[in-house]
């Protein structure tokens, strides 16, 4: 065996975590932004922020030709349920053992309230069912339940104005009552279709879920990052950035660091994380008017007109417009909000995929869906459209090339139910 020495030559791309810091902060809003910049001046003692002056907010103000609109937002935070559980248990139950399977399962349920099976539970299935039975008598109806058809028996059982056989219904008949075969239902349980739609009506207003008990909305206040303007029919737009503190070097230690620039110091890596700073914060910047430049050359017709005269848009084709890479115009997009003449829109929305029409021209998918939502609304319910009926009517009438997948698709992201779980049936 002969051992041997080699040089090889290989070129790897290290990225610094300073190109790392870099790519997110163009990800950051300006809310975000502004959190982080006041963090580097607690770390970074170069660092010296200035608030802008009533006057420059001023300032602003007129170049923007109007102040922003607060955009409120709807966020969801957690519930401390589960205490609120544990502490009920103690008030009602003198049994330890009772106590000690109730804080199992209440310990043990997901954020939509149904019990998860530990692995290594010492409970078995009989004993489980004794404490989600008992859990009902002081939470929700529902809690604890295993699986969809178990919670909605649950809020049936226990509930005070359950309908008869409503119960048998959701344990035997849930995918026939689904896809409407109501007749057979009718006929074994030797019902009337009137009886069955007063069951039917009100399975429906059961909660599948118990998720809202966990969370519970807070409505916040979301600035918009870019504001639009229409003036004398032109479209103008400004940053929402005036809040923002301005960066500079510490005026004590500006001095030092000018008469000993050359010296490998304590503060030569602190200055050059704070030429970093601003840089970036200058390259973000530039980055988004480009952006915002590209996008109201491409998307004229959405800030005039609004939603529906969005137009077809991809990421590359703002990215090869402004010369930057595509992944570059995905993230200043992302978590962006733009307030516009017809409400706040995130940048993301102004990208929309398109469809070929018959006279060679395209459409947005967000017209196409807008377009789908409102057929869907105009049909008889007792006859709804099935996803080939409008996906003919989308290429006849409207000249939209579009297939029976798209359209269920379609219907899908935007929670429409199928043909057979919107049709209702008349009686008289």
């Amino acid at each position: 065996m002969q051992l041997s020495i080699k040089q090889t030559q290989e070129l790897q791309i290290v990225m610094s975590a300073q190109l790392r810091q870099a790519i997110e902060l163009l990800q950051y809003s300006t809310q975000e932004l502004e959190q982080y910049i006041r963090e580097q001046e607690l770390v970074n003692p170069l660092i010296e922020l200035s608030e802008p002056t009533f006057k420059e907010h001023l300032q602003i103000s007129k170049t923007c030709g109007r102040h922003y609109n607060n955009w409120h937002l709807s966020t969801k935070c957690e519930k401390n349920i589960r205490d609120e559980l544990f502490q009920q248990v103690r008030l009602t139950f003198d049994n330890e053992k009772d106590i000690q399977l109730l804080k199992h399962i209440i310990y043990h349920l997901d954020d939509n309230g149904y019990y998860e099976q530990s692995i290594q539970s010492s409970y078995n299935d009989l004993e489980i069912e004794k404490g989600i039975h008992l859990l009902q008598t002081i939470g929700p109806l529902g809690i604890g339940a295993r699986n969809l058809k178990e919670c909605l028996l649950l809020q049936t059982i226990y509930g005070p104005n359950s309908p008869a056989h409503a119960d048998t219904i959701i344990s035997n008949y849930l995918e026939e009552l689904a896809h409407n075969n109501w007749k057979k239902i009718s006929k074994e349980l030797d019902i009337s279709l009137n009886d069955l739609q007063i069951i039917y009506l009100f399975i429906q207003s059961l909660q599948p879920k118990l998720s809202s008990l966990f969370y519970q909305e807070l409505v916040h206040t979301t600035i918009p990052d870019i504001i639009v303007d229409i003036v004398d029919g032109g479209i103008t737009f400004s940053l929402n950035d005036y809040y923002l503190p301005k960066v500079s070097i510490h005026a004590d230690y500006f001095p030092y660091i000018k008469a000993h620039s050359s010296e490998k110091s304590y503060f030569k890596k602190h200055l050059a994380d704070y030429h970093w700073l601003v840089n970036s914060i200058e390259q973000r910047r530039n980055t988004m008017i480009n952006i915002m430049k590209a996008l109201i050359e491409k998307q004229r017709k959405f800030f005039l007109d609004g939603l529906d005269a969005i137009q077809p848009l991809t990421l590359r084709e703002i990215a090869d417009q402004i010369d930057v890479h595509e992944s570059t115009v995905s993230r200043i997009t992302t978590n962006k909000y733009v307030q516009t003449a017809f409400g706040t829109f995130e940048l993301k929305e102004l990208f929309s995929s398109k469809l070929s029409t018959a006279n060679g021209h395209s459409v947005s998918q967000i017209k196409v869906k807008s377009l789908l939502s409102d057929y869907i609304k105009s049909e008889n319910k007792a006859k709804p459209f099935s996803d080939q009926k409008i996906a003919e009517y989308f290429n006849s009438a409207l000249g939209i090339e579009i297939s029976r997948r798209t359209i269920a698709k379609y219907r899908e992201d935007m929670s429409i139910p199928s043909s057979a779980r919107r049709k209702i049936i008349p009686f008289k």
